[in-house]
């Protein structure tokens, strides 16, 4: 159940890794330190005055002296990530100036994480989801963020083409004055001037999007696919730092509890009752049609990263506890649903390529996500629709001869892209297996269960005993250092440490009872599997690849003494 490994392929907060740290600084504490009135003064003269490069410098200040710079900064490099163009500065200023402002909002996030229990109203106003104290005061036409920017790209998607939809596109462009559109329109002087110079209304609080639609799409198209980059990792950090913090429980009770609901199931509008809201329903969608597009492999993981989210909070919520232990891995019948329904709409949009499965099965970063799209994408042919994947359904397979209904890749037309090969069809299958064993950990159980060696606890760092912990960074002041003078050589001669501790992390129980019974089966199946590939199917098809793989699975019940290969047969009948 260790947090970074239940969402692979996230962003992940360095809090993970000092989760005491955390505790202390960020779960427990009161809000950051604030800038006086002369540093927010400097920060709203700076912006409204469009000098964008000298605020972001003041910014970047702030965040390393552990000023939290006041509420809507985040709103603001947003803002700018979306309105930045070049009227009176060089393409090169503008490249300097965005890939600073990107840089600056990673830099506040990772110096005030979304785990900081204080920032919690902060960053739920800049997700565009209330606090719940104040929710009833919230305006029914308000939109969430990533629902806004959600609606944009797929807006802007259907404006470009597929070259540009291909290819990493720029964020940048020169700009081109149109002074035949500002004639036609007989817009006055003062219309004119604000077209052609930098210029925004930063005090209305409002994003103005006249300058984002004179973009190019293509232009448009990079500057979103940031945004939706910032926006997830906010989530991803948040979910992992919630997975962190609720170790010993993690249920639905927990993850729906309204003063510490994960921004995730908020924002995806998951409750006990609903997986696929209209949210959720869009992300889906789009993740189908750019995979159909064949965006660029980095745009696409956006999509992917979310869909991911959104699988895990759904089959977080449905973990069960017995005894007060936890049935872990498991999938709850709701997320089984609602992985089916995904595969559902990716088929809506790819109706017909296999190469566009074989590819998206590749990208999607959770294993069991993974060899559940297989297992789905094989029931389009002669897979058995009714059970569960599993090293028992694998077995079922070879029994049949199920691969003789799959033609010879050397027997398909190269341009027919409809037919499943047999090579690709015994690949599939092959990696969903290991993708089942990744998930259960059915390698981690065979080797404890032969070889008896301890399992290693969850471990992480903690900061060294007797070592001042400020609340963030400060800079050194000469004045001060020089008035402790005399305390240099007492503080010369203690002792330094050179690293920090590592201590075991409490963690939930595991339903030992229940969890064995289904180790010992799908081992069982890995066996007979084996068994089966050894003495039969390797005379009809090439199955070297699986033998290798089972072999090594099963390599410790080879090394074992007559004894313990006695006790592992009677295992193997249970």
């Amino acid at each position: 159940m260790k947090s970074e490994d239940r969402l692979p392929g996230a962003c992940v907060s360095r809090c993970l890794y000092n989760t005491s740290l955390c505790t202390q600084r960020h779960r427990c504490s009161a809000l950051p330190d604030g800038p006086n009135f002369a540093a927010v003064q400097a920060l709203r003269t700076t912006l409204h005055g469009q000098h964008y490069d000298t605020f972001l410098d003041i910014l970047e200040m702030m965040v390393l002296q552990g000023v939290y710079p006041g509420e809507g900064v985040f709103d603001r490099l947003i803002d700018m990530a979306m309105i930045l163009i070049a009227k009176e500065i060089s393409v090169k200023e503008l490249g300097d100036i965005y890939n600073k402002l990107i840089r600056t909002f990673f830099l506040l996030v990772d110096a005030f994480p979304p785990c900081w229990t204080a920032l919690r109203p902060y960053y739920l106003s800049f997700l565009g989801v209330s606090h719940p104290p104040l929710r009833e005061t919230r305006s029914t036409n308000s939109t969430q963020k990533l629902q806004f920017y959600i609606d944009l790209f797929e807006e802007n998607l259907t404006h470009c083409s597929d070259e540009e939809i291909r290819e990493n596109t720029k964020f940048y462009e020169k700009f081109v004055f149109n002074f035949s559109e500002e004639e036609d329109a007989n817009m006055s002087q003062e219309t004119v001037f604000l077209r052609h110079v930098q210029q925004y209304d930063w005090q209305s609080g409002k994003l103005c999007l006249d300058d984002f639609k004179r973009m190019s799409p293509a232009v448009r198209l990079a500057r979103l696919c940031d945004v939706l980059n910032m926006l997830t990792c906010v989530l991803e950090i948040e979910f992992l730092s919630w997975l962190d913090h609720n170790r010993l429980r993690q249920s639905e009770s927990e993850l729906f509890q309204e003063n510490s609901r994960s921004f995730a199931s908020i924002v995806f509008e998951i409750s006990a009752g609903t997986r696929l809201s209209d949210i959720v329903k869009q992300i889906m969608s789009l993740y189908g049609q750019v995979v159909a597009k064949s965006m660029y492999p980095e745009r696409q993981r956006i999509l992917q990263r979310l869909v991911s989210l959104i699988v895990e909070v759904s089959n977080t919520a449905e973990l069960k506890y017995e005894d007060n232990a936890v049935i872990y891995p498991s999938m709850g019948p709701q997320t089984h649903l609602l992985i089916e329904d995904f595969f559902k709409i990716f088929k809506s949009h790819n109706r017909k390529k296999v190469r566009t499965y074989l590819m998206a099965i590749r990208q999607l970063d959770p294993p069991y996500l993974r060899f559940e799209f297989t297992d789905h994408f094989l029931k389009l042919f002669f897979f058995p629709k009714k059970t569960h994947f599993g090293p028992e359904k694998v077995v079922g397979e070879f029994r049949a001869r199920q691969w003789v209904k799959y033609n010879l890749k050397s027997e398909i037309e190269d341009d027919d892209d409809e037919q499943l090969s047999r090579e690709d069809y015994l690949a599939l299958l092959l990696s969903a297996l290991k993708d089942y064993d990744k998930w259960l950990n059915l390698g981690g159980f065979w080797k404890y269960l032969m070889s008896k060696e301890l399992v290693q606890p969850l471990t992480a760092r903690i900061s060294p005993v007797g070592r001042v912990v400020r609340e963030a960074p400060k800079v050194f002041r000469l004045d001060a250092l020089e008035e402790e003078v005399h305390t240099w050589k007492e503080r010369m001669s203690t002792k330094v440490i050179t690293g920090r501790e590592k201590v075991n992390l409490p963690v939930a129980s595991i339903n030992m009872a229940k969890m064995c019974v289904r180790y010992g089966e799908d081992v069982r199946q890995m066996r007979v599997l084996r068994q089966l590939l050894q003495n039969e199917v390797y005379k009809e098809v090439d199955v070297s690849d699986w033998l290798t793989y089972l072999n090594n699975f099963l390599s410790y019940e080879e090394s074992m003494s007559p004894v313990d290969s006695a006790s592992s047969s009677l295992l193997g009948g249970i």
